[in-house]
């Protein structure tokens, strides 16, 4: 696989998802929603809105094509997500409730996992439209892109996410690391764009990264002895704690195409009130939604799926 192939996998991997049949939970914030993406295979999959107990199923997105990485805006009334075919990916946004969809950016490039500012008006992202993956933002009307870091080959940074205040992306890159096939450390940037910092060595990031609400943790996807856990660290990189411990025999889940091995903990999201983390895991081989607390305790299955479902997202309630 090309280096283009593997980093659209990687960003990819968390398209995939599986049907709705919801074990209710007690103890999550009822005023928020769980997003999630649903793989029907034949290169097809959409993005789900639930609550975080399960209930309240809602397809999202329609169409042909993997709809990935979604996020519901500040004001919960639009999802942005990656529009993936097998030649390129677009950034688009649905209005909830309305059927409308825009494209905010379409071409011949990779353009993959859209983070919305706080305040609703900028749009973060990784795109290859210069030939390597680096990180843009945009205006939420897809005007006024701009682009924030500047590398040669085979450098790739990827995945942005703004802090809930909205002045650093936080991303992961293999920058300055001795193998960038098993390791990818995260770092920080002002979201304005300006010299990175980085947090973390050593990290093997592969399957998304997120701010806890206060600003004050990270939650991310690392693999170790080839299996993905979660780990939160504080924002500064410091007290790195692993709070998942999926085991070496975990299955292998391999979807074929684009799409990468995969197995254990993947694309974790911290919920609004910072009491939860939700995440896809497949201890039993196919990939569903759980729940943790991040201090590891609270494990809590949320889906029971006869599909895999991935690429989580935890944002505000829904308003149509």
């Amino acid at each position: 696989m090309t280096t283009k192939g593997r980093v659209a996998a990687v960003a990819l991997f968390a398209v995939l998802v599986g049907s709705a049949l919801a074990t209710a939970v007690g103890g999550a914030p009822a005023a928020s929603t769980i997003t999630f993406s649903r793989y029907l295979g034949g290169g097809t999959g959409h993005v789900f809105a639930m609550a975080p107990d399960g209930s309240h199923v809602e397809q999202i997105t329609f169409g042909s094509g993997v709809q990935a990485h979604s996020a519901l805006s500040p004001d919960g009334t639009r999802v942005v997500y990656s529009q993936v075919d097998s030649k390129s990916s677009s950034i688009n946004v649905a209005r909830l409730g309305h059927g409308v969809v825009t494209v905010l950016n379409r071409g011949s490039d990779w353009s993959l996992v859209p983070s919305w500012s706080p305040d609703g008006t900028r749009i973060a992202f990784t795109s290859d439209a210069d030939g390597n993956y680096e990180i843009y933002t945009m205006a939420a009307d897809g005007t006024d892109v701009r682009q924030l870091t500047f590398t040669d080959p085979p450098v790739q940074h990827v995945g942005p996410k703004y802090s809930p205040d909205g002045t650093l992306l936080l991303y992961a890159t293999d920058e300055d690391v001795q193998d960038p096939a098993t390791q990818q450390d995260l770092w920080v940037m002002p979201s304005v764009g300006g010299t990175g910092t980085r947090l973390t060595h050593g990290l093997d990031n592969r399957e998304s990264r997120g701010w806890s609400p206060d600003g004050r943790r990270i939650v991310t996807q690392t693999v170790i002895d080839g299996v993905g856990q979660l780990v939160v660290l504080n924002a500064d990189g410091s007290g790195g704690r692993q709070i998942t411990h999926y085991t070496a025999d975990t299955p292998r889940f391999e979807p074929g195409g684009i799409f990468p091995v995969m197995r254990g903990a993947v694309t974790p999201a911290w919920s609004p009130d910072g009491a939860w983390i939700a995440f896809a895991a497949n201890p039993d081989g196919n990939y569903d939604v759980y729940r943790i607390r991040p201090d590891g305790s609270g494990l809590t299955r949320v889906t029971r799926s006869s599909e895999p479902e991935l690429s989580i997202n935890w944002g505000p309630s829904r308003a149509g």
